[in-house]
């Protein structure tokens, strides 16, 4: 991937690349392959966003974990959830790491797909409102979540791009409070953190949601407050949800069943190795790939990237039926697959 410096959160140069949906589809499906290098299977992971939640998929391919399976993990970041699972639906690569939405709105449209690991148990979207906005409105980071929710009357708010989950998010947020998408206050996308926080710090627009460490960079800047606290449990709602989970469509699975349990062996134990190292011996590698944010932003983000890991991966129904309650709750479907339907932990490592 091409490197990047421009902006206040410029990426590792691995990360860092946000190519429109038609490109990424293109340039897969030309290349994909499963085994494309001699020695080791190239896997293809796609994400929405360089957010800190996926930093176990890059420490497990720096740290040998994925190589030791057999296997190397190129990571393509998509700048918000949509592309990256068309590429699974596609073919191009062989897993995402993304939103449930998707695992909804694509079982409703008859091409179902398996979510087969959970990396994050809670969601993990975080908001961030302009200070200005906010003292107007005398809306606090400890402002109830109903007078947040009844602050976005008139406002423009932004995700990263229509349908993905942060857009839905700011649509059920409305929702809480009465209010409705584009009547009564207006919605947009404006892609991932590098477009976002100069549109939220210039007041193009009043409230942002994107993953961490985009509001903790936003309110270490001076011009932002803290709109939710969903990795902390702000919102109970989100507690034991399907956020964030591996996709894999099911004809993959039958056909390469060593492969996704090795990949999912590697992850799992680059999360709980995360999980029991000491946040000081990720710093140098955290500075690397997050560099246009200080020291002790990317420490709170990584502390509280922790406390959301499911350490055992395992989909649980709780957490499919908070998430597609959810997904009704948006209006995104009218009915919400089942456990059954859409979840598969048979390639989990065995205890």
């Amino acid at each position: 991937m091409r490197s990047s410096t421009q902006g206040p959160f410029a990426m590792h140069k691995r990360v860092f690349r946000f190519p429109t949906a038609a490109a990424i589809l293109l340039a897969l499906s030309a290349s994909f392959s499963p085994a494309l290098a001699q020695e080791r299977t190239k896997i293809r992971v796609t994400i929405p966003t360089p957010s800190m939640l996926f930093y176990p998929l890059y420490y497990g391919q720096e740290k040998g974990h994925f190589p030791k399976e057999g296997m190397d993990v190129e990571l393509i970041v998509t700048n918000g959830d949509g592309p990256d699972v068309d590429a699974v639906i596609s073919g191009s690569v062989q897993f995402a790491v993304s939103t449930p939405n998707r695992l909804f709105t694509a079982f409703e449209q008859g091409k179902p797909l398996k979510a087969i690991m959970m990396l994050a148990k809670r969601m993990a979207i975080e908001c961030a409102m302009n200070k200005q906005v906010a003292e107007k409105l005398s809306i606090t980071p400890d402002s109830p979540l109903e007078a947040k929710f009844k602050a976005l009357k008139g406002l423009t708010v932004a995700g990263t791009r229509p349908g993905a989950f942060t857009y839905v998010l700011l649509e059920t947020y409305g929702k809480r409070a009465g209010l409705t998408a584009q009547k009564d206050f207006k919605l947009i996308g404006v892609g991932g953190a590098n477009s976002m926080l100069p549109a939220l710090e210039n007041n193009q627009i009043a409230v942002g949601c994107t993953g961490s460490p985009f509001q903790e960079l936003a309110v270490s800047r001076g011009k932002a407050i803290a709109y939710t606290n969903n990795m902390g449990g702000g919102d109970p709602a989100f507690d034991d949800f399907l956020f964030e989970l591996v996709y894999a469509r099911p004809d993959f699975l039958k056909e390469n069943p060593e492969t996704v349990r090795k990949f999912l062996r590697a992850f799992l134990t680059s999360v709980n190795e995360v999980l029991d190292t000491p946040t000081d011996s990720h710093m140098p590698a955290l500075k690397a790939r997050y560099g246009g944010a200080a020291e002790d932003v990317l420490r709170a983000s990584f502390e509280r990237a922790k406390g959301v890991y499911a350490r055992d991966g395992i989909v649980t129904p709780g957490s499919v039926e908070k998430a597609g309650a959810f997904m009704i709750e948006s209006g995104a479907i009218k009915k919400a697959a089942t456990y059954s339907d859409v979840a598969d932990n048979n390639y989990l490592p065995k205890k």
